[in-house]
């Protein structure tokens, strides 16, 4: 998950909302067009790439209300509460906003996204400090807490693996398959074995950058490896 700066909002959806007894409906292009812009064509949740690209009859980007709009109508036309999500299916299990729920570690079965009656614990893709720096990674690709707090821990875990299924199989995949790219580009382009703080920040800024106005898909799971590999007493792999 990677913090998103709202941009500008588009006119049109401020026209819409003016108008009197207007809601939300479905997704207009200019709404989808300003969130890929602001997210850098990535999803919210996932990281996974979103586009305009059509398959299986639909773009491959969907408009989520962080609050929903059934708990919360008055803000289905609120720019601040829409995020640009990916179609939910990786492999057979549905993630980000498609999940139906899963047990927690407590046995207790905690309603996914996809219910409309569910409010994240604590991830917020649109708060820094509730998205990128709260959660961490390991080397196969499973996002996990960062936190000492138990309680918070246990509430990040659930929006992960529960509500948001964020540690599905091949999310987790793809996400480790960032990650040995990192690494081999990093040998690739620094072909020492041992590498200096000041080469694996260049990489960084590589992972942490657009180019073409896109973020490579899944990247703070690159960007975190090459931090950790940078933070290491020997920075070697």
């Amino acid at each position: 998950m990677k913090y998103i700066k709202k941009g500008k909002e588009p006119q049109s959806l401020i026209a819409k909302r003016n108008t009197q007894g207007s809601i939300y409906e479905s997704p207009e292009k200019d709404w989808q067009d300003e969130l890929l812009k602001d997210q850098g064509h990535i999803c919210a949740y996932c990281m996974g790439r979103i586009s305009l690209e059509r398959k299986n009859g639909k773009p491959c980007i969907e408009i989520e209300h962080y609050l929903s709009r059934k708990l919360h109508p008055r803000l289905d036309l609120r720019w601040k509460n829409m995020i640009g999500v990916c179609n939910g299916q990786l492999g057979l299990e549905a993630h980000c906003d498609k999940t139906k729920g899963k047990e927690n570690n407590k046995g207790i079965f905690i309603k996914g996204k996809a219910n409309g009656e569910v409010k994240l614990n604590i991830l917020n893709p649109l708060a820094i400090n509730k998205s990128e720096r709260i959660i961490t990674y390991s080397t196969s690709g499973e996002i996990l807490p960062n936190t000492k707090d138990e309680d918070l821990s246990q509430k990040i875990t659930e929006d992960l693996n529960c509500i948001l299924n964020l540690n599905d199989k091949n999310l987790k995949l793809a996400r480790k398959q960032v990650i040995d790219l990192a690494k081999e580009n990093l040998k690739r382009n620094n072909p020492t074995g041992t590498w200096t703080v000041k080469e694996i920040e260049k990489e960084i800024e590589i992972w942490n950058n657009q180019k073409d106005g896109k973020y490579k898909p899944f990247c703070q799971a690159a960007i975190w490896y090459l931090g950790w590999l940078r933070d290491k007493p020997v920075h070697k792999s």
